[in-house]
């Protein structure tokens, strides 16, 4: 008789064979799902900072969150006024969608489960999205900008602390943490665990080099 594939090597072999598609429909749907993040993360930063957040532009899957900063008057061109815009890439805060779909979708689950898991993920990761967009907003402004260009607006050191805390939750835990929640087999929740912790392992690393670098070249 011929030798059957094991369901663990079958388990592990769909994970790797979904994930170039789930990378492409994660990145060919980006510019969608970044217009759902700014829909709810504009009135979100203008209600908390009202006088400073002026608007969100997007542009594809990238965001600019435009502030109001405070100059000089002979400093600003006639008809024209002091902002500080914010690029933003939304991707950076869904990077583990694809892997958790990979997962879901190689899963032995029957269909109502499955497309539950999908839908539940991909909202999750939205929130991800808009947790982080504001968060990142929040500290170029308070951590990276002079207090005198946001009208001299102060707030606690414990705010500045949350805010930092904000930011590194949404990018480097938040978004690799996610699969935790897929419902699967104890044996291939294990296994997936392993792949998923590998993979968005190098991920986090890759962009916790690139945001220190990043930061480290906007300091004075």
């Amino acid at each position: 008789m011929p030798q059957q594939i094991s369901p663990l090597l079958a388990f592990v072999f769909k994970v790797f064979l979904l994930l170039p598609l789930c990378y492409w429909g994660w990145y060919a749907l980006a510019e969608l799902a970044t217009a759902v993040v700014v829909y709810w993360a504009e009135p979100l930063l203008q209600c908390l900072y009202p006088g400073l957040i002026n608007t969100i532009e997007q542009t594809g899957y990238r965001v600019e969150v435009v502030a109001n900063v405070t100059v000089a008057v002979q400093n600003v061109p006639s008809g024209m006024v002091a902002e500080l815009p914010i690029p933003v890439n939304p991707l950076i805060y869904s990077y583990g969608l694809p892997l958790a779909l990979a997962l879901i979708l190689a899963s032995p689950l029957d269909f109502t489960r499955t497309t539950r898991n999908i839908i539940i993920s991909t909202l999750v990761f939205l929130l991800i999205q808009i947790w982080g967009v504001c968060f990142e907003s929040l500290k170029v402004l308070f951590l990276q900008t002079p207090v005198e260009l946001l009208g001299n607006i102060s707030i606690a050191s414990w705010q500045l602390d949350m805010i930092a805390l904000g930011y590194q939750l949404g990018t480097l835990i938040l978004p690799a943490r996610i699969h935790r929640s897929i419902k699967t087999r104890p044996i291939f929740k294990s296994v997936g665990d392993m792949l998923l912790r590998g993979l968005i392992g190098c991920f986090s690393t890759c962009i916790l080099w690139w945001k220190t670098l990043r930061y480290s070249t906007l300091q004075p």
